[in-house]
């Protein structure tokens, strides 16, 4: 059984967007992270379909308080530049721009999701149009040394990534190509699907595991606050030996405040669920 530290989970910006990212990488240090998972957002990050700021500032940054870039999740959930935006060249130009901020930012993984499809739009042409739009962005990001991620994201319906069948699928008509799947936990089971079945099913393709909380309200809920069992899902991410990226991220209104607050209690769980004594006389005893 394989075991995982929590100085290997990285922790999100997201819900920092009313303070500096100093403010955030301040605060990592002092709880004892070692990654940080970028959100693509304002005000940290400035990209869109005509310009960018630039990673390597912020990898300098990281640097001076020793941390290291985990994965780079660009902003798909208020831009227009959706993998399934009508807008195409303004969305092509806005994931070149987000690759190359990566690339600066020397992340090894960029994590997208399928979201912004018509719901009345055929099905079929749904996918056809996914397959293309993947195939476009897995190769800006081939000669780039970045892979490109693909999450599930259930509460959103114009997402063609919601369950594990859709995941095979995808996996299946991208294989080959530079794609993996990712797997955001609340989304798994709002689906009412299990962690262990998605790591049995995907194994060392896998690329990253989200650890986000579920109220099955679609808010991503920090861990203490929402119902699903860290314990658990921890469990099962060392049963299987996964070996991937881990990391968390939470966002609702109320954690902008003082997210810091959200974030120790965020360690206090991770603590406890991947590093505490029951879990590691499991661990020799199972």
């Amino acid at each position: 059984m394989r075991s995982i530290a929590v100085s290997d989970i990285g922790n999100s910006n997201a819900h920092y967007r009313f303070y500096t990212f100093e403010t955030f990488l301040e605060h990592q240090r002092r709880l004892g992270f070692r990654r940080v998972d970028l959100f693509g957002a304002t005000p940290h990050v400035w990209i869109d379909a005509y310009g960018r700021s630039g990673g390597r500032r912020l990898r300098e940054m990281m640097d001076y308080y020793g941390l290291e870039p985990g994965v780079f999740l660009p902003e798909f959930s208020s831009m227009r530049y959706t993998l399934g935006s009508q807008a195409r060249e303004k969305t092509h130009e806005y994931l070149k721009y987000c690759l190359e901020f990566g690339a600066e930012l020397e992340t090894d993984s960029m994590v997208v999701t399928a979201n912004g499809f018509l719901l009345d739009v055929r099905e079929e042409e749904r996918r056809f149009r996914l397959e293309e739009e993947l195939g476009y962005v897995a190769d800006l990001a081939k000669p780039l040394g970045m892979k490109v991620l693909l999450l599930n994201h259930y509460s959103d319906h114009t997402n063609m990534i919601r369950t594990i069948e859709d995941m095979v699928w995808c996996m299946n008509v991208m294989e080959g190509k530079n794609i993996g799947p990712a797997m955001d936990v609340a989304s798994v089971y709002e689906a009412g699907e299990d962690v262990r079945l998605w790591l049995s099913r995907f194994g060392d393709s896998l690329g990253y595991v989200c650890l986000s909380n579920t109220k099955f309200d679609g808010g991503k809920h920090y861990w203490g606050d929402g119902y699903l069992n860290l314990a658990d899902i921890g469990a099962g991410l060392r049963e299987s030996g996964y070996s991937g990226r881990i990391g968390c991220y939470c966002m609702i209104r109320n954690y902008l405040k003082a997210p810091w607050a959200a974030d120790e209690r965020t360690m206090e769980m991770l603590s406890w669920a991947f590093e505490s004594a029951d879990c590691h006389g499991q661990a020799q005893g199972g």
